[in-house]
């Protein structure tokens, strides 16, 4: 729920998983809401490839590989997209 804290295990996994990644995704985020939004940072220290997909400037955006500007359904439809087309294609 909004305005409560984040419990300690899921927190603790959380991040163990963000340091584990070699991608991490945000999407529809405005990167304000800590401790979740620590997350990205914690990958992106560990060696993972930064995406953030936002309407909107984040403050981690300077630290992302790729910053999408445009709207959550609108790009996953597009990488959804993709991503059909590329299984349902001959292997080279």
């Amino acid at each position: 729920m909004f305005g409560e804290a984040m419990p300690p295990a899921e927190t603790e996994e959380a991040e163990r998983r963000a340091q584990a990644a070699e991608l991490f995704i945000v999407v529809g985020s405005s990167l304000v809401v800590y401790p979740a939004a620590h997350m990205p940072m914690h990958a992106k220290r560990a060696g993972a490839r930064l995406v953030i997909v936002n309407r909107t400037p984040t403050p981690q955006d300077p630290e992302a590989d790729l910053v999408v500007a445009d709207g959550a359904g609108a790009v996953l439809g597009s990488v959804a997209t993709l991503v059909a087309e590329r299984a349902t294609s001959p292997s080279r």
